[in-house]
């Protein structure tokens, strides 16, 4: 265990400015906890980390150019030793297990105290996986169910990029504009939803989401 002396290096990225702003002034205030670097997307988080090296990554999954699952990945394949905790509203036991599976160390939701986000660096510092008791719950639940609706299994099939696209047609972005947030072209959106309909096996965007919406994939 480390040292409670140490004062733990912390970066945060997140895309939007308020919330940004909002979690440097909270870090601040934690005992023996330093923010030492803050960045606004994936390309800007990894030319950071050419030359700071935080010790913990709190970030938001959803950021431009280079998005926060891809980063998360690079950072644990070439610096493992950084630790990323996860805000986000997404925490459907599947999506929640995704994340785990490429070194994700703590998982929040952005509604969370401000104790609870304390608590959760502390704790992935000293070497612990972090999930908030609801998440913890619902992802037991997911385990000891031991069929599960063909729907929810196929979801466990489906990339990051394509959750995220579920969750931009629930929201009513059209193609176009999910390709603006995306970074990516509209046929490349199109080919998405294609393969999305099929892994899943529904006939249309509407049932798409519908579908979702029942089973707590997406958020309302």
């Amino acid at each position: 265990m480390n040292p409670p002396s140490t004062h733990i290096k912390l970066m945060i990225a997140e895309e939007r400015c308020i919330i940004l702003q909002s979690l440097v002034a909270l870090c601040r205030t934690f005992k023996n906890m330093e923010v030492i670097a803050t960045a606004r997307n994936g390309t800007e988080w990894m030319q950071i980390l050419e030359t700071a090296r935080p010790e913990i990554i709190i970030t938001g999954i959803q950021m431009p150019f280079r998005d926060g699952f891809e980063s998360t990945r690079t950072i644990n394949e070439k610096l493992p030793l950084i630790k990323v905790i996860v805000l986000s509203m997404y925490d459907h036991p599947a999506y929640v297990k995704k994340l785990l599976k490429i070194g994700v160390r703590g998982f929040i939701s952005k509604n969370a105290s401000e104790n609870e986000l304390e608590k959760a660096i502390l704790s992935v510092f000293n070497g612990d996986i972090y999930l908030s008791e609801e998440i913890s719950r619902s992802i037991i639940n997911d385990f000891s169910d031991p069929t599960g609706s063909t729907v929810i299994q196929n979801y466990n099939s489906l990339t990051f990029r394509e959750i995220q696209i579920i969750q931009l047609l629930s929201d009513g972005c059209y193609t176009r504009e999910i390709a603006e947030k995306l970074f990516i072209s509209p046929k490349t959106v199109e080919r998405h939803k294609t393969n999305i309909l099929k892994k899943l096996n529904l006939r249309n965007t509407a049932h798409l989401v519908k579908m979702a919406i029942q089973n707590g994939i997406i958020l309302t």
